[in-house]
């Protein structure tokens, strides 16, 4: 009887003991190459939206609300009639004539070399259509980089050097549309010969320049729609 009684324990015992840990998995293989292929390209946007560099700190060297009537003398907008303030927002009026829009309103104070530029767009309509030009070697169309967001009737979001159809436009894959009466907070970082875009924090997409354009201009820019810029930020990094 005793020697059943010590039989039940020992049984309890193990029954109450947790079992071993299973062992750990073995690392995951990389995908094997086949014969003949090559193995596949690493993103290099994909490593780009890695950097943090930029992203904070930096000296204020400009800042602009729009709280007055008149753009005044920080500014300059060469087509008459296409930019005006409304509601502390300056607003892109759309030009009928097709040769005379583009022309942009060019911030004439110099962006430093290494610099963060911050500032706020919304879209009035479904078209979307913001864009903005950076590193411009003077205050005109398509002398540096062109930054669009829901360019071409909401399709593309895109920075393109020297032309926005130029064949190594970078395009963002699957670009988000910009939803009408939002309004986003754009970053735009270089402190070396990359242009990199954040909106509302998230990165879209970046320029990887061999030979950076060396200019130091910014303009906010319109094709045909009705957009509004606000609360500019530039910093010296």
């Amino acid at each position: 009887m005793k020697k059943f009684a010590w039989v039940v324990l020992f049984a309890m015992i193990q029954a109450c003991t947790p079992p071993d840990p299973p062992p750990p998995r073995p690392p995951r293989k990389a995908a094997k190459v086949e014969a003949g292929q090559e193995a596949p390209a690493e993103d290099p946007q994909a490593k780009l939206a890695a950097r943090k560099d930029g992203l904070t700190g930096g000296k204020l060297v400009f800042e602009e609300h729009f709280e007055r009537a008149e753009l005044g003398p920080d500014w300059n907008a060469p087509q008459p009639g296409e930019w005006h303030i409304v509601d502390g927002w300056l607003k892109a009026e759309k030009v009928p004539n097709d040769d005379l829009r583009n022309q942009g309103a060019w911030l004439l104070k110099p962006l430093p070399k290494k610099t963060r530029v911050v500032f706020k767009s919304r879209s009035m309509t479904a078209v979307g259509d913001t864009k903005c030009e950076i590193f411009n070697t003077e205050p005109r169309h398509e002398q540096g980089y062109s930054i669009l967001f829901g360019g071409w009737n909401n399709t593309t979001n895109a920075i393109a050097r020297h032309g926005e159809h130029e064949p190594n436009r970078r395009n963002q894959s699957e670009p988000p549309k910009v939803e009408a009466g939002r309004t986003y907070t754009w970053t735009v970082v270089r402190t070396d010969n990359v242009v990199r875009w954040y909106i509302d924090g998230k990165f879209m997409v970046a320029y990887d320049d061999a030979v950076p354009i060396d200019g130091n201009f910014f303009g906010f820019n319109n094709w045909a729609s009705d957009v509004r810029f606000d609360d500019i930020e530039v910093y010296e990094l």
